[in-house]
């Protein structure tokens, strides 16, 4: 196939990103080619259409370049990544074929269009590498980045197990792993979620690799628009120096992650983003550990069903007012604390703020008007900030030192530290208030953004273009009245500049001097040669405004840019501001309180809500609170029985939930709670099965608790749901009762254990540390009501015959299934469900034979069940009196009663 100078082009470029779907710039259309086409028609609906016919057809797809934004953010829901080349020459200028280049590679895990991103959560790039030849316990070091805001974070972590809770923590979009680290990953993909994995070469988590190609960017000085300011390989090399100095056991994984992050940077924005302002190095022991499974069962950021944010915790106790704040909170409640130090400081912030209404309030009206200064600042480091932007950020600047003096000095430590960190950076905030306008329009190109009186040369060519307008006006009306025809108009377009436009009923007034330029069906368009000259006067003007604003506004961008850890910094205290007067404004509006953290094990919650149900209830229903005590070193494993529909997942689930909002700094609904420090958080709750990965509900059940049991200490936190509900009775009570003493012997940990299995409440004969409590119900008639108070004792029984009445059941089951549980009760059936010999299942009952109201007992379930002849010969054994017997007759009796069992 003979190629075209500009597919040629095309090839060239794509060469370089084969793995990127390239949007070729034609005009003012992306257009795609070849396979990149197919994909592009396939994945988002385009037209597929060919450039030339027959043998020479190549497949093409296209769309204007001002609607592109909608299909790019498709493709990368998809996992495809997008290289955005662009025309970086004035066709006027060019000797040839235009040039263009790609000037930014769009991915999930790196995007700067933030209008297409959720602006309360972040957008993580991660990078994790593992040694040579890794297994499943191998140490792997953990980095990931946020390039719309500069978040940049890095921990080691111990095992696969602990790196896939950490991405799940994180939310990260985007993965980058070697090969040997995707074949570990590949087999858990179905946890990770959307997270797109990318295998990179060996070399990509060298730091000499990076070093060796890391200067300070590549600039396309003709691209304004895309220009992105980048980091020297001086400041690239202080991340290293951090994450060496933090005293990490193996600083070459974390080095290796840092350098894979940073080489993807390069490949796809042409160098290491300027907003990327330090490496906050971690230990994720300094967080309380929330795996994945916790995560999603607790419904802490989305829910269970549909994935959605409304209804879960986040949505509940979100009460910012500005995005970088959401942000912030949504970061707190993925890694509470465990300082109970660092903790205290936090609520004594938000204390302050619960007893100072009018401040937080005044606090609030002004973080209303705050500007989300860590993406804009994403933005100019991009290079794709506008002066609307800009603008955003000045009145956000302005805002600074009002805030300031609205924390008084009496303020809690951690509320001065934020005040006295934010910058207002004054004299930045005076040259953008100086430069533009207010209002400015969002495009760069055509002029607009300035104010008269900053720059002198662009004065004279705004008095120029202005007065010129005047001078047109001026001729419209003089014309006129020369010629006499009332309705004469001086117009403009692009293609034909100024000209006079007359209508076709007024020719024969036309002066001789008009020369004619162009004729229309109702009118002819003249021109005169002072018109003409006065065109080319404004025209020059207008062009020469036009060039100069877009240089004068770059130059003001590269200022903000080199203020970008100072505005960043500010940032930070901003949205810390705003999460504690949110958690403050809950805590009035909901009725929390301060609790009380400490390094002990004791957690007692008094009168304790579910910060989410509370929220739900219909109008007139009231919430049942409850109190609970755990404490390790008495009482660290409470039995909980009661029927389903009680509310014993809601008592569990709200005491984890106080827990966690207790450590992250918030207040809690409660009365009062006093909590010794958890450490990890674990979960077991629910029914849910993977077919996908061949995963039955109990197969899920029993992996997710064989984690807890695995990971666990007697600092953390355990709640669990129905343990062994999942496979036949006597095998669930058996792994149920074998947990419950491992927790209890082994571990340690606090524990709630909520369970159909009643037999379990015996195990507060052999345990000192084990407690029953039921959560009580009140019956009336054939009917139960549901009193939700958790209450000392175990539950007599489990009321599933009533709960499926409640449900709806046809009143045919439910009488055949009342029929059925007292046969069951009442002995007419044994222990392995086979009729009882001279009972007739299914015969009426008298309600007051029914002898045992719980389930099958333990110890009954372990013996098996009799023939006739051995129970004539247990009877036989009963009724002897061995004093009586001599030897010879005691060894008869024997032999004999041997013998008949033999027989049977």
């Amino acid at each position: 196939m003979k190629l075209t100078p500009m597919l040629q082009q095309y090839l060239d470029v794509k060469a370089r990103y084969p793995d990127a779907i390239l949007f070729f710039r034609l005009g003012d259309f992306y257009e795609m080619f070849f396979e990149d086409a197919q994909v592009v028609s396939r994945e988002v609906g385009l037209t597929l259409t060919a450039r030339t016919k027959g043998e020479d057809a190549v497949p093409m797809a296209g769309m204007p370049y001002h609607s592109s934004q909608t299909y790019i953010t498709q493709l990368i829901e998809k996992g495809f990544s997008v290289a955005i080349c662009e025309q970086i020459q004035d066709p006027k200028d060019a000797d040839g074929i235009v040039k263009r280049d790609v000037v930014r590679v769009v991915t999930p895990g790196v995007q700067h269009d933030t209008e297409n991103l959720d602006a309360r959560a972040p957008n993580y790039l991660a990078a994790a590498y593992f040694p040579d030849q890794p297994t499943a316990d191998s140490v792997v070091g953990l980095a990931y980045l946020d390039v719309t805001t500069g978040d940049f974070r890095a921990t080691e972590l111990k095992g696969l197990g602990e790196l896939l809770s950490e991405l799940d923590r994180a939310e990260a979009k985007e993965l980058l792993l070697s090969e040997a680290g995707l074949a570990l990953l590949e087999p858990h993909a179905e946890r990770l979620g959307k997270v797109f994995m990318r295998p990179r070469d060996p070399e990509y988590f060298e730091p000499d690799a990076l070093r060796a190609r890391q200067g300070d960017g590549v600039r396309l000085a003709d691209d304004l628009s895309t220009d992105g300011y980048f980091l020297s390989a001086e400041q690239v090399e202080g991340f290293f120096k951090t994450a060496r100095d933090f005293g990490f056991m193996t600083p070459t994984l974390i080095e290796g992650a840092i350098s894979a992050l940073l080489n993807y940077l390069i490949d796809t924005q042409r160098g290491v983003s300027s907003v990327i302002q330090r490496l906050s190095p971690y230990r994720a022991q300094s967080f309380l550990v929330i795996d994945e499974s916790t995560k999603a069962n607790l419904e802490l950021t989305q829910t269970l069903m549909g994935g959605k944010r409304s209804g879960s915790l986040l949505s509940i106790i979100d009460r910012t007012m500005t995005a970088m704040g959401g942000r912030r909170l949504r970061h707190w409640l993925n890694y509470p604390l465990v300082d109970p130090a660092r903790i205290s400081d936090r609520l004594d912030a938000v204390e302050f703020l619960v007893r100072n209404p009018a401040l937080r309030a005044d606090l609030r009206q002004a973080l209303d008007e705050v500007y989300d200064i860590e993406r804009l600042c994403g933005r100019v480091s991009a290079g794709t900030a506008n002066a609307r932007d800009l603008k955003s950020l000045q009145g956000t600047l302005a805002l600074i030192p009002g805030i300031t003096a609205l924390i008084p000095a009496e303020a809690p430590a951690l509320l001065q530290r934020l005040a006295d960190g934010l910058d207002p950076c004054a004299e930045l905030c005076a040259h953008i208030e100086r430069a533009l306008v207010d209002g400015p329009p969002t495009q760069l190109t055509e002029g607009g953004l300035f104010k008269m009186g900053y720059h002198p040369e662009l004065d004279e060519l705004l008095d120029l273009s202005h007065n010129g307008k005047d001078w047109m006006l001026r001729f419209e009306r003089e014309e006129r009245e020369r010629s006499g025809i009332s309705s004469l108009k001086v117009k403009f377009n692009k293609v034909f500049g100024y000209y006079i436009e007359v209508t076709r009923a007024n020719l024969d007034l036309v002066p001789d001097r008009y020369i004619r330029k162009q004729t229309l069906a109702n009118a002819e368009r003249y021109f005169v040669p002072e018109l003409k000259e006065q065109e080319e006067r404004i025209l020059g003007a207008d062009e020469r405004r036009k060039s100069l604003e877009y240089q004068l506004f770059e130059q003001l961008r590269r200022e903000v840019g080199e203020h970008l850890g100072r505005l960043l910094h500010s940032a930070d205290g901003l949205a810390d501001l705003d999460v504690l007067s949110g958690l403050a404004e809950l805590a009035q509006r909901r009725d929390y309180v301060r609790p009380t953290l400490d390094e002990g094990t004791l957690l007692k919650i008094e009168d304790g809500r579910h910060p989410v149900v509370e929220t739900t209830l219909a109008a007139g229903e009231r919430f049942v609170p409850n109190s609970v005590t755990i404490d390790s070193a008495a009482g660290r494993l409470l039995i909980i029985t009661g029927p389903n529909m009680a509310g014993k997942s809601t008592i569990i689930r709200q005491v984890a939930l106080i827990t966690l909002l207790a450590q992250m700094g918030s207040f809690v609904p409660a009365k009062s709670a006093q909590i010794g420090v958890v450490d990890k958080l674990f979960s077991r709750v629910g029914a849910s099965d993977n077919l996908a990965r061949g995963q039955s509900t109990f197969m899920v059940e029993m992996t997710e608790t064989a984690h807890i049991l695995n990971n666990a200490t007697d600092r953390s936190l355990i709640i669990l749901d129905e343990i062994g509900r999942g496979t036949a009775t006597f095998d669930g009570l058996s792994i149920a009762w074998a947990v419950a003493e491992h927790l209890h012997d082994v571990i340690g940990a606090r524990t709630m254990f909520a369970t159909h299995y009643h037999e379990l409440t015996e195990l507060t004969r052999t345990l000192d540390g084990v407690i029953n409590l039921s959560v009580a119900v009140k019956e009336w008639q054939e009917d139960i009501i549901f009193l939700r108070k958790l209450v000392e004792g175990q539950a007599n029984r489990s009321y599933g015959v009533q709960v499926g009445r409640l449900a709806g059941l046809p009143p045919a089951v439910v009488e055949r299934a009342t029929r059925v549980l007292e046969n069951l009760e009442a002995g007419q059936f044994d222990e392995m469900g086979l009729p009882t010999p001279g009972r007739t299942p299914g015969a009426p009952v008298e309600p007051t034979r029914r002898h045992n109201p719980n389930q099958l007992t333990l110890f009954a379930a372990a013996t098996p069940a009799m023939a006739p002849e051995e129970r004539e010969v247990l009877e036989h054994l009963a009724e002897l009196n061995p004093d009586a017997l001599t030897p010879i007759e005691a060894l008869n009796t024997l032999h004999t009663l041997i013998a008949r069992l033999r027989d049977a």
